[in-house]
């Protein structure tokens, strides 16, 4: 099956404090998580999936066009981390360490920001199951798990074990999460449509990646 539309696979007032002390003036790290935006370039972005740890060390998990093993990603300029893990063949998802833990703290909560759904595990949902999608582009949108272990021809190539969806995306939205209530389901790598007149998409399951990665899904508090 080809995609007849978009593909995302590889891609896309000032208060003065001088008399406090420097400890009250430096910013608490800012939470990071599945939905946030992040930067590969300067014209380059993409969403992340969800975060995830492994012991002590963060990592968040997003698709594949956010970018490659070895390179530096931020999110409003800022360092996050560095891609550490891209399987080959591709399956269209890669993992991301937080290097950077002065600026930024992990959350198990999407989007980070304002917490609208809390990460409890990632259950894998059946084919018929209500699924919802956060991109950086189009926010929030929902729809229905339709088919399971598609596989799909990008021009990079064959992508296989994807899950089908009802839900529209548009570039941008490219690696955002997908969850079935409060379960974390997988991460958007293509689709076709738009989300004005409507669309397809597909995503790589999370559960293989942490599995894959030896990982364990951030869960909210």
């Amino acid at each position: 099956m080809r995609l007849p539309r978009f593909h995302f696979l590889f891609g896309l007032a000032l208060v003065f404090c001088l008399a406090l002390p420097p400890t009250a003036q430096a910013s608490a790290p800012a939470p990071l998580g599945g939905g946030s935006v992040l930067q590969t370039g300067v014209s380059s972005r993409c969403t992340a999936g969800f975060a995830a740890v492994s012991g002590k060390t963060g990592y968040l998990i997003a698709s594949s066009s956010c970018g490659k093993p070895g390179d530096t990603i931020r999110s409003g300029g800022r360092v996050v981390g560095v891609v550490v893990g891209a399987q080959v063949p591709p399956t269209g998802a890669i993992v991301i360490r937080v290097t950077n833990t002065t600026d930024w703290r992990l959350v198990g909560s999407i989007p980070p920001t304002d917490s609208r759904v809390t990460i409890t595990g990632s259950v894998e949902a059946p084919v018929g199951s209500s699924v919802c999608r956060y991109g950086a582009t189009t926010g929030w949108h929902c729809g229905i798990i339709q088919a399971k272990n598609v596989s799909i021809t990008f021009p990079e190539g064959t992508l296989t074990g994807l899950t089908r969806t009802s839900v529209c995306a548009e570039p941008g939205d490219n690696g955002g999460p997908f969850v079935s209530g409060t379960q974390a389901q997988g991460v958007l790598v293509g689709g076709s449509g738009n989300c004005s007149s409507g669309g397809t998409t597909y995503f790589f399951p999370v559960n293989r990646v942490l599995s894959a990665y030896g990982l364990t899904i951030l869960t909210g508090t």
